[in-house]
């Protein structure tokens, strides 16, 4: 009874943080990904299997919880470069066959599920396979670009690794301009400078990396 009541308090205080944006706390996503190791992975499965009754909170714990996981090697994952080598020489097979590979042990990579998305599609996949990896990319947006407003530091866009950035840029927000990036040492934000989209009214763009540099610090 205890386990199960710890639980729900995690539950409930995560499910806070979506409506209190400047209140998100990484601490719970690790607490339940470290204490509660059987629901994260039942919560995993149903996203993969893209449930429609998962919420707003059941992505986040997913995509963030991601980054507490031993496979968690954002930025200096092999088959993320392969991945890209190929997708530069224009080679749909390589693509489809590395990115579906990286979503066996990364199911929340949004480089992977774009270029399974757009390989597949070329390579004549069945339209089901497709969708399922549309709908996992684009719930992950969603879930980013409501989980922080990305117009300050209190409230940034959270990503897990920097490339998730431009996705949220160009595949959510529909922004052409970037002027300038910076990096702020004691927010841990990257602070974009860009043209306001009709998706983004603001000349300033934040997000926060911060788990991706606690990882790669370690190194």
């Amino acid at each position: 009874m205890k386990k199960l009541i710890t639980l729900a308090t995690l539950l409930i205080a995560l499910m806070g943080a979506a409506h209190a944006q400047d209140k998100f706390d990484y601490k719970l996503v690790k607490e339940i990904v470290d204490n509660e190791r059987n629901y994260f992975n039942d919560i995993t499965k149903l996203y993969i299997a893209d449930d429609k009754l998962l919420r707003i909170d059941d992505i986040a714990l997913v995509y963030y919880g991601q980054s507490y996981l031993p496979s968690y090697n954002a930025g200096n994952d092999i088959n993320e470069k392969s991945l890209k080598s190929f997708v530069a020489e224009g080679n749909n097979k390589k693509t489809y066959e590395t990115a579906t590979k990286i979503l066996t042990y990364n199911p929340v990579s949004l480089n992977a599920l774009f270029y399974a998305w757009l390989s597949s599609q070329k390579l004549g996949k069945p339209e089901t396979e497709v969708s399922s990896y549309v709908t996992k990319y684009l719930r992950i947006l969603e879930m980013i670009t409501t989980m922080g407003d990305g117009k300050s530091s209190r409230t940034p866009f959270r990503v897990i690794t920097p490339d998730d950035q431009e996705h949220v840029m160009y595949g959510m927000l529909d922004i052409e301009n970037v002027k300038s990036r910076n990096l702020d040492t004691k927010t841990l934000c990257n602070i974009i400078s860009v043209t306001p989209s009709a998706k983004f009214n603001a000349n300033v763009m934040y997000f926060d990396v911060s788990r991706y540099l606690s990882h790669t610090s370690k190194k």
